[in-house]
């Protein structure tokens, strides 16, 4: 039996977008899609109030570092960033839907950060935490910054709260919500019982998740927290032995391989792209320790093709040599066509296809999906909804003889459901398929170089026991 999972709410992905590089819709525009095609009614748990405290944070990361993410003068909001204009840019447009006809609203929306934090502050009092909790934790953790004085300005260089990691307006609730998305999962989560029959199988989804680039006292790449080692430590202290994190980001998961690079019960496997000068310069095949500290280091214009022949052949001989109780995938969709890297080719049908290929193989292990990088916000929504529907499909309980309303067919003419946020898909003519379309000016066909030689340099390097592939199972030369 399997029981779907996922931590997904208005709130939530309101909290979300405070976070600059979602472009203050990201997550809105995910879960309002969600909701169009009624997913959430097949989760058998929906988690819609996530919060983390102070101390789940001091589990990974450093006193000190975490004293400065959550100072209370940052829960407000900052003087370089008064107008509510950015952040508040999608209730203008959902007022609008809602009050062009006979529409009844279920959720209640935030008309400002500060009734937003209002809202947190009713969460965090029900969660009960004890005041003196996090000042005991915090003072037994021996820091190397500790005995160090620095200005403030240096602390912000010290921890990278600059350049791409700037403070903002409510940066503590941020973290608190978005990390406790990830870890409220792990409640879910218990090992097999010893009678395999009678497990009960978790599929955990939390599409605001997956910051991997977070170390224990620096963040970087956007990520502030990582939610992923948080996680994976929460797992390993209820029992869970073995653990396979697999990252498909474009970006290589440093944050998680550095956390985890000597463990032998935590595998890591990143796929990404790795060229000079691409952040964050770190994932080639030099630094691997085959099977538990896996590279598989991509170049410009990776396909469906040959993400699909890299799944099969490197990272499922990989997982099942490590034998996992419990599988961590991030998700993270910035590989896609039409992101705003423009690195690589991917369609969302072919991720998708290989994330499932990984739920569908291993089946006697439980599944955390993550959410990652992905800077199009238009196709961000339709990926994560369309995988979230895929996995609906396949493993709800209350799908009624695997049947399920709500359809997103194939075809290049389907258009995306009306909801609240329907106006911004107008420039793709509300297509849902629109960055796939044969001969469509958003379907842009890179020049592939991952060739076959590339992938048997990967293989070997990796398998260094074992024969290349075939040549009849390579991708096509580019």
């Amino acid at each position: 039996m399997t029981k779907l999972i996922i931590s997904s709410s208005v709130f939530q992905s309101q909290v979300a977008d405070l976070l600059p590089c979602n472009g203050y819709k990201k997550s809105q525009l995910t879960y309002s899609l969600l909701q169009a095609y009624n997913l959430l009614q097949y989760f058998d748990v929906v988690i819609d109030k996530p919060y983390c405290s102070k101390e789940d944070l001091l589990r990974f990361h450093s006193a000190i570092y975490v004293d400065q993410l959550m100072k209370g003068t940052l829960n407000a909001v900052q003087d370089y960033d008064k107008s509510e204009d950015d952040w508040d840019q999608l209730n203008e447009t959902s007022e609008h839907w809602y009050d062009s006809g006979d529409k009844f609203r279920s959720e209640k929306r935030f008309h400002s950060r500060e009734d937003l934090y209002e809202h947190f502050k009713t969460i965090e009092f029900d969660q009960n935490i004890k005041n003196d909790s996090y000042d005991n934790i915090r003072l037994t953790k021996r820091m190397k910054l500790e005995s160090v004085t620095l200005s403030n300005d240096e602390l912000l260089k010290t921890f990278n709260l600059t350049g791409d990691c700037p403070l903002f307006s409510y940066l503590p609730m941020y973290i608190q919500v978005s990390t406790g998305a990830t870890l409220a999962l792990e409640n879910h989560i218990n090992l097999p019982s010893p009678d395999q029959n009678n497990s009960e199988r978790i599929i955990g989804i939390n599409w605001d998740g997956g910051r991997h680039h977070a170390s224990k006292q620096r963040a970087s790449g956007f990520c502030y927290v990582n939610d992923i080692v948080l996680l994976i430590q929460r797992l390993r202290k209820k029992g869970f032995q073995r653990i396979s994190y697999v990252d498909f980001d474009l970006h290589h998961g440093d944050g998680v391989e550095n956390a985890f690079k000597y463990s032998n019960f935590i595998q890591t496997i990143s796929l990404h792209l790795y060229e000079a000068g691409f952040f964050p310069g770190t994932g080639d095949l030099k630094n691997n320790k085959s099977p538990n500290l896996v590279n598989i280091p991509m170049l410009h214009g990776l396909n469906d093709t040959y993400l699909r022949t890299i799944v099969d052949k490197i990272i499922i001989p990989l997982i099942d040599q490590h034998d996992p109780q419990i599988i961590v995938i991030q998700s993270g969709g910035d590989g896609l066509s039409g992101d705003k890297y423009n690195e690589w080719q991917l369609s969302i049908h072919g991720l998708t296809k290989c994330i499932l290929e990984l739920i569908e193989r291993f089946t006697k292990c439980h599944c955390v999906v993550l959410g990652g990088g992905g800077y199009n916000e238009l196709i961000m929504s339709r990926f994560n909804t369309f995988l979230t529907w895929n996995i609906v499909r396949k493993y709800s309980s209350k799908v009624q003889d695997r049947l399920i309303k709500e359809y997103i067919e194939d075809g290049f003419d389907y258009l995306i459901p009306d909801h609240e946020f329907i106006d911004l898909y107008t420039d793709d003519n509300y297509k849902y398929w629109s960055y796939e379309e044969p001969g469509n000016d958003k379907c842009k066909t890179l020049r592939n170089y991952n060739t076959p030689k590339h992938l048997e340099e990967c293989f070997t390097k990796i398998f260094p026991k074992k024969s290349p592939p075939q040549e009849s199972v390579m991708p096509p030369p580019p």
